[in-house]
């Protein structure tokens, strides 16, 4: 999860519930059903709040960010010469 909030720059809220994905489908249920009015107002109501924050890291996501300009690089190095040895 640290990784993703660097790469992301955002920070990451991990849920208490081991049951997320359930968790979530009952808000969008509940609010699909007329029970709460917005899906905010069912999380506010249903969440059980966060076990843990990851903050991201500004010098690592630099570094990803140049590792990520790397991997582009090299995608379209090899798409164009497999592309060139296809052709031939």
């Amino acid at each position: 999860m640290q990784v993703m909030s660097d790469v992301l720059g955002k920070p990451i809220k991990v849920c208490k519930t081991m049951q997320a994905c359930a968790l979530g489908a009952a808000m969008f249920a509940a609010t699909a059903a007329g029970v709460y009015e917005k899906v905010e107002d069912a999380s506010d109501a249903m969440s059980s709040g966060f076990s843990r924050e990851y903050v991201p890291d500004p010098a690592r996501g630099s570094i990803y960010a140049e590792l990520y300009k790397k991997y582009l690089t090299l995608g379209s190095f090899t798409e164009n010469s497999l592309s060139t040895f296809a052709s031939t």
